[in-house]
């Protein structure tokens, strides 16, 4: 289990470079869309393709952002230990064989999902706000 473990981490550090990466790219996104938009409102011509074609990249961006972290989580979940009794803790595990206590990286397999009406990423139905790109999921 351990040779596993240790044979995985250059896996891991790789999903956080990508992570790092995609947010520096989110920052620039934001940044030019905003200098954009002050560039556009100071000689009162807005070009609103222009800016929701940027916005859109952003969108990609917190999707990318988003399927990275959850890939993390669930990498970091194969390795956590219960933070009561530090027993490694199965993924699949809602409490802790050795103490009982609550798992924290427990995901309920039988949470409802719905796709988010702006990212389409696959979210649990209770959300009013997407988790990926914060956007309120109308109907819920």
């Amino acid at each position: 289990m351990i040779d596993s473990i240790e044979q995985r981490v250059p896996e891991l550090q790789e999903l956080k470079q990508q992570l790092n990466l995609a947010k520096e790219q989110r920052i620039n996104l934001v940044i030019k869309l905003g200098e954009i938009t002050l560039g556009q409102l100071r000689i009162d011509e807005v070009d609103i393709s222009l800016l929701k074609n940027i916005s859109d990249e952003i969108i990609h961006k917190d999707v990318i952002i988003y399927q990275t972290q959850n890939a993390i989580t669930k990498f970091a979940a194969q390795l956590h230990h219960c933070p009561n009794c530090q027993q490694q803790v199965e993924e699949s595990a809602k409490f802790c064989g050795n103490c009982g206590t609550l798992n924290p990286y427990f995901i309920d397999p039988n949470a409802q999902q719905v796709i988010c009406n702006t990212c389409e990423q696959l979210i649990e139905a209770q959300h009013m706000y997407c988790p990926c790109c914060g956007v309120i999921q109308e109907g819920n």
